[in-house]
């Protein structure tokens, strides 16, 4: 006996997803349609497999042109998710307004997402209802800084940030083994650009491998909260292993760039008994009690 659809229905959507627009390119222009079904196949060769309606006009455009490309989307895109879903009413052209580029294969790129990936087509296969096209990815990028957009239970949605359950307090005075990253974030008057502070974290890892901590010193207290998380998210990728930790400085936006930290994977903080420069220690154990964020010595770092 077959499952009622609408159970089956029901219980795929429980399953959370990220969002895509998937594009091509033929005689017709443009063709856009947003979906979930999206996965990666293989590395070598680098494929990846999208599963579309047979009912829809953009399974024979893509079958016919042989190429497509998937755009994810984050959670500032959202607006392209529903404009490709056709939930946007009055819309007609889903390109109109829409910035594009191409890659490899002419097919359009969006704009402002989490990343994309151009293709040829490679294979298709027989999916019920459904054809599972593979893709060769002949292309590809990624904006490191963005958030996912998430689909579950027919709404859109974010992941929620989770506080660490426990952090390390060092005192300001004295680093230990820790690799400093001084001014990390430059200066209030002129912050410095993300990408400098991963070339910044790239070339230390490089000098000094596998350090017990690095440490992203903010004495001149230059980061804000969004400039704090978009700087932790880009260097996620170049840390590798390597724990990383906060040192923030006595502005105003100290406490507030610590609960950013807290959310952001961070487990480190140094604060200061005996200096005006950082946030004062007394603050930082205060904060953390009233969060309940249990509170390691330093010597958890060895």
């Amino acid at each position: 006996m077959s499952v009622n659809p609408e159970t089956f229905k029901a219980v795929m959507g429980q399953w959370p997803s990220g969002v895509t627009v998937i594009t091509t390119e033929d005689a017709e222009g443009f063709g856009g349609m947003t979906a979930s079904s999206f996965s990666s196949v293989s590395l070598n060769p680098p494929l990846i497999s999208i599963c579309v309606a047979r009912y829809l006009r953009m399974h024979d455009r893509i079958r016919e042109a042989g190429r497509f490309a998937v755009n994810i989307l984050s959670k500032d895109s959202q607006e392209h998710g529903m404009r490709f879903a056709g939930m946007l009413p009055g819309v007609e052209d889903r390109f109109a307004g829409v910035t594009t580029r191409t890659a490899s294969t002419g097919c359009p790129v969006l704009t402002d997402t989490l990343g994309w990936i151009d293709c040829r087509l490679w294979a298709s296969y027989d999916g019920g209802d459904h054809s599972i096209f593979v893709g060769e990815v002949l292309a590809a990028g990624i904006d490191d800084t963005a958030v996912p957009l998430l689909y579950h239970s027919r709404s859109w949605g974010q992941f929620a940030d989770v506080l660490a359950e426990q952090a390390t307090v060092l005192d300001a005075a004295d680093d230990g083994d820790a690799l400093v990253i001084p001014d990390a974030f430059g200066q209030p008057q002129a912050p410095a650009p993300v990408d400098t502070l991963v070339a910044r974290v790239r070339e230390a890892l490089d000098s000094t491998p596998a350090p017990s901590l690095l440490l992203l010193d903010d004495r001149p207290s230059a980061a804000d909260p969004v400039q704090l998380r978009q700087a932790l998210q880009a260097i996620a990728g170049v840390v590798g292993r390597t724990p990383v930790g906060l040192r923030p400085g006595a502005g105003p936006m100290a406490l507030a760039n610590v609960l950013v930290a807290l959310k952001s994977g961070v487990h480190h903080l140094s604060a200061a008994s005996d200096t005006d420069h950082y946030v004062a220690m007394p603050d930082l154990v205060d904060m953390l009690q009233r969060m309940q964020v249990g509170i390691l010595p330093a010597a958890a770092l060895a």
